[in-house]
């Protein structure tokens, strides 16, 4: 039976993958420029962030574990989540082609998930970086921690 259910976004929560990132003058993330940088080589070389280590934990303790990114994921992402032992329930991305914010596509997907009868009355509590993210999943009813109230403690 499950007690809680664990939702973590990967990058600048989970992974550290600033080094593919590009914002444009308004200070939102360039789509254009991470699609170009999401080859293999450049996301094998982004790195776990502390709050990965709570995400094992929690899998192994028994809670249900999701990853909620806005990423497109290719086969090399999989990869680097297998390797880094990031193994979770269900995984939840960015539809191929699909150009919508971050905010409204996570809460999308996330409400038609927690609308399923086994999902509905549970406790659910989600590790984001982005306000926009924190402030739409909030109105879902879900609890929405920014990472790093998490990473210094267990960095």
């Amino acid at each position: 039976m499950i007690k809680n259910i664990l939702i973590f976004d990967l990058d600048g929560t989970t992974i550290d993958s600033s080094h593919r990132q590009a914002t444009k003058a308004d200070g939102t993330l360039d789509l254009q420029a991470w699609f170009k940088n999401a080859t293999p080589d450049r996301i094998h070389d982004d790195t776990v962030l502390p709050l990965a280590q709570q995400m094992h934990k929690r899998c192994k303790a028994g809670d249900y574990t999701i990853i909620c990114t806005a990423r497109t994921l290719s086969f090399a992402d999989f990869e680097f989540l297998q390797e880094h032992g990031l193994c979770v329930d269900k995984i939840i991305s960015r539809p191929k082609g699909d150009m919508t914010p971050d905010a409204e596509l996570k809460a999308k997907q996330l409400s038609s998930l927690f609308n399923l009868k086994q999902f509905k009355n549970l406790n659910k509590v989600m590790f984001d970086d982005a306000a926009s993210v924190r402030s739409s999943l909030r109105k879902l009813g879900i609890s929405v921690i920014h990472p790093n109230k998490i990473q210094e403690r267990v960095a």
